[in-house]
């Protein structure tokens, strides 16, 4: 879908002064509408979800021009609210109550033109929250009064009766499929296109180049029964196949002298085995290092623990949800690595090479990371309050809505990182270089910037400083 950016950056300008009285009208609007949402928010203070509110609608807005790294961070958004009791149908009166809002607020300027664009965004953020959440088809959100039409009315009371019924005994589902496959006449005119090509290439080809295609696809059907099937059975077929060959070589051929080894069914065999069990004796290696790390949990220093997650992560094992608080892990190479929703609370990462890695939601408070690579690093929504990040490499890092209150960022190279919606109370900044970042001048006034070289490419003066 393509949106209008330009009418959507503009509208939101004229919002963005009335921010906090904005936020409120929605809460407003929603509860007054639907009465049922608000023991969803009986535990959280509003005013704080407030000022979440438009920060995610500053977010998104300033990202608009760069949806690769919105996408992502939208996606882990809508995960999250899963976790908040946040279900699809919910997203149909939150659009309602946000449209209200704006209504409310831009007047006169509330042109169908900009409704038809919030409309729209409001539609693809659903899409991607939605697909992060795991729901593959999006709920018709906001939808347009040309839009609501008898047949979708009848629909939906379809789907309320539908939903109404009682689930079929456990014996009626038991007869279905477990995979059903319906050939329709769009599949078999695929299918047999793709036959029809396959063929007209071949027969394109030379006598030997169509000899090495139909050797390439038994070679290819060989690999995969290879590793499909149970070591007993690929054992037995090499030894028969071995008899085969000792069978019908020559006597007096190489071949035969090699073969004649009274040992080398055996060694064929075994090699076979070797080659076979591979996966599973990685497997196993797995397992070891995951018992490593998790026996290490309460142990502040585990030389073993760095060495199990280096090798894990070399084998590109996903290493998220680690659960290792307090862990000293000074100068761990983990570049790449995947470690969404770890808690790593107060740990020692300094020095440390996560460059690319994904912390996206990480627990990190009070963690010491100076000096460390986060290059290029996915920090977005993760609580990095308190945390030590001097002197630290975070160039093209996205910490979008990460928490960085009280952090201390003195000398980070922050070149073209994301800081959209990040929270940078008391956060320091003196010296640091965030030349290029995606940061807008009201998020730095709440951080101390002293010798802070700006977005814009300027060293930031305090006023004291200057007089």
């Amino acid at each position: 879908m393509s949106l209008n950016v330009e009418l959507l950056e503009q509208s939101f300008e004229k919002v963005k002064p009335r921010a906090d009285e904005f936020a409120a009208s929605f809460y407003e609007n929603l509860f007054a509408a639907h009465p049922e949402f608000k023991p969803l928010f009986a535990k959280i203070d509003i005013k704080i979800q407030q000022k979440k509110l438009i920060n995610a609608l500053v977010l998104v807005v300033e990202n608009l021009r760069s949806p690769e790294a919105l996408e992502p961070v939208l996606n882990a958004l809508g995960g999250r609210h899963i976790g908040y009791g946040v279900i699809p149908k919910y997203y149909g009166p939150v659009g309602d109550a946000l449209l209200m809002a704006f209504e409310q607020y831009l007047q006169q300027d509330w042109t169908p033109e900009v409704k038809l664009a919030w409309t729209e965004a409001y539609r693809a953020i659903t899409a991607l929250m939605l697909k992060g959440a795991g729901v593959e088809t999006t709920p018709n959100v906001v939808p347009d009064e040309k839009e609501v039409t008898l047949k979708n009315t009848s629909a939906t009371q379809t789907q309320l009766i539908n939903e109404s019924q009682p689930l079929p005994p456990q014996t009626e589902q038991q007869k279905k499929p477990l995979v059903s496959l319906k050939l329709d006449g769009e599949v078999i005119q695929k299918m047999l296109s793709k036959i029809t090509d396959s063929y007209q290439q071949l027969q394109g080809l030379s006598f030997i180049q169509r000899l090495g295609e139909v050797l390439k696809g038994i070679l290819e059907t060989f690999i995969d029964n290879f590793w499909a099937q149970p070591a007993w059975l690929v054992a037995s077929v090499s030894a028969i196949l071995f008899l085969v060959i000792y069978v019908g070589a020559d006597d007096n051929s190489l071949l035969a002298e090699i073969l004649e080894g009274a040992d080398a069914l055996s060694l064929v065999v075994a090699l076979v085995l070797f080659i076979k069990e591979a996966p599973d004796r990685r497997k196993q290696f797995h397992y070891q290092a995951w018992s490593t790390i998790d026996a290490a949990h309460d142990v502040k220093v585990s030389y073993a623990r760095i060495l199990a997650l280096q090798d894990l992560n070399e084998d590109n094992v996903s290493l998220r949800g680690l659960d290792a608080p307090g862990a000293e892990l000074v100068d761990i190479n983990l570049p790449g690595a995947n470690l969404s929703q770890a808690n790593l609370n107060k740990s020692d990462l300094s020095n440390a090479n996560l460059s690319h890695a994904n912390l996206d939601n990480a627990i990190l408070s009070h963690a010491k990371l100076s000096g460390a690579n986060l290059s290029y690093a996915k920090l977005s929504f993760a609580r990095l309050n308190k945390v030590n990040f001097s002197s630290a490499d975070l160039s093209n890092a996205n910490l979008i809505c990460a928490d960085l209150k009280q952090a201390n960022l003195s000398g980070a190279i922050l070149k073209n990182a994301s800081l959209s919606g990040a929270n940078l109370e008391g956060a320091y900044l003196t010296g640091a270089n965030l030349k290029d970042a995606k940061v807008s001048v009201s998020e730095l006034s709440a951080a101390f910037l002293e010798g802070a070289i700006m977005p814009d490419g300027s060293k930031y003066h305090s006023p004291k400083s200057s007089n």
